[in-house]
């Protein structure tokens, strides 16, 4: 492959800019731009910084360079990176003279996808890298870094060497019957395939709480109009982000926001009050707030506390899934005339109470259980795979008479289908895809 070189840090001013080389003329790039008396007649060390000047053509950039040795650098290549002043200019300049010398300019995420191709990492723990650059909460980067290091790989492999393992049986018996006593029964096969099973449904029933790892908890804000659902969600948010007054309909359309809470992102979702209107823009609003509400994972269900329970209470309350429902009393600043023994009570208007909201989305959704010394299934692709293997394994098992070589055909179906989350088997274009959304230099 050629040699490639790109800028892996972020344009813009800063205290350093790194330059990365891999290739197999990254040495001999670096070396012809870099000058040091360390290594004017000598032979580089690997893994050693040296300080020096690099040969900007009419001017001199006093910088650092450190070269790692193949196979046992991030690409599996010879590496060379130059850590220089962080100007964008100056390491556009650098990066100039590196191509002049030969190498091209790397695209998004090739670095990665070389360490891919040669072997230094499995595409589940690509993807797990992406992941941890795109972050935004506690619990993604803890999610993130079991699958980096290598714990769904482990176990996916595993699995596909049992598989293979059962496939070298049942191709014994099928060349050479006559030894059958000798070659792995089908009954035991059928039991590699059981064992495979139960591993992977325990891996794909993570999803469920990975996905709400990754993109967070849907809570929608629930309630008839003028109740307080705009003052709870700034008192959730600690700002000001709705309009709150005293006019009735204020809130016509769905507005999102997220918090990050004891490390997990809760989405709340402030709906327009539920009720029949002949305004058009309200009409549309509650439209779009009964198909929020139903497509949300907690409804908070919003009560004033200073007022009687009202038919209009009692009708959206029928018309909610009470397996999602929490209830939350407002105004408690008030003189309470509702009572509700399950209810979290609360004063938005004083920030009274607030963080019992939020225990009780993370206790309802089970998320304060979990263990992230676990591997959780964060990435759809890889839920996907999981899945689409599960139910190849209950078709194949769940027949009465299956011959050998059907059986054969089947688990190497198998095998293949969990190659897609390692990437043994996965096809140019998705692995294209997956590393186009890295950034340049990663």
């Amino acid at each position: 492959m050629s040699t490639i070189a790109q800028i892996s840090t972020p344009l813009g001013s800063g205290g350093i800019a790194i330059v990365r080389i891999s290739g197999d003329d990254a040495l001999k790039i670096g070396r012809s731009l870099f000058y040091s008396k360390k290594i004017q007649n000598s032979d580089i060390t690997p893994r050693l910084l040296y300080i020096g000047d690099f040969d900007l053509g009419d001017a001199k950039e006093r910088c650092m360079m450190v070269y790692f040795k193949a196979p046992y650098s991030f690409t599996g290549e010879d590496v060379v990176e130059f850590q220089i002043h962080g100007g964008e200019y100056l390491a556009t300049k650098v990066l100039d003279r590196i191509v002049e010398k030969g190498a091209s300019l790397a695209q998004n995420g090739e670095f990665s996808k070389r360490a891919f191709l040669n072997g230094k990492m499995s595409l589940d723990e690509a993807e797990a890298t992406i992941d941890m650059i795109n972050a935004t909460s506690d619990a993604e980067i803890k999610a993130s870094s079991k699958l980096a290091e290598g714990s769904l790989f482990k176990q996916v492999k595993k699995i596909q060497d049992d598989l293979k393992n059962g496939v070298a049986n049942l191709e014994v018996a099928l060349d050479y019957p006559e030894h059958d006593d000798e070659a792995m029964s089908e009954q035991a096969v059928v039991e590699i395939l059981k064992n495979s099973f139960e591993t992977l449904k325990n891996l794909e029933k993570t999803y469920k709480n990975g996905e709400k790892i990754k993109f967070g908890v849907d809570v929608a804000i629930v309630g008839k109009p003028n109740v307080g659902k705009s003052s709870l969600l700034n008192a959730l948010l600690k700002e000001d982000r709705a309009i709150v007054t005293d006019v009735k309909g204020t809130t016509r359309d769905t507005l999102k926001e997220t918090v990050n809470y004891k490390g997990l992102k809760i989405n709340f979702i402030d709906t327009a009050g539920i009720r029949e209107s002949d305004d058009i823009v309200e009409k549309i609003g509650v439209e779009k707030s009964k198909k929020t509400i139903e497509q949300s994972d907690i409804i908070l269900f919003v009560i004033d506390g200073s007022e009687s329970l009202d038919n209009e209470d009692k009708e959206l309350e029928k018309n909610l899934d009470k397996s999602k429902v929490i209830y939350v009393i407002n105004k408690s600043d008030m003189p309470k005339k509702v009572n509700i023994g399950n209810a979290i009570v609360v004063s938005a208007k004083q920030n009274i109470n607030i963080d019992a909201v939020f225990d009780e989305i993370l206790r309802k959704t089970r998320l304060d259980k979990i263990d992230y010394s676990q591997l959780q299934i964060t990435n759809k692709r890889h839920y996907e795979a999981l899945k689409e293997a599960i139910e190849m394994i209950e078709k194949v098992t769940s027949e009465n008479s299956v011959t050998l070589d059907i059986l054969d055909m089947q688990i190497k179906k198998i095998w293949q289908k969990l190659g897609e989350i390692t990437g043994e088997t996965a096809n140019e274009a998705i692995i294209d895809e997956i590393f186009s959304k890295f950034c340049l230099g990663k």
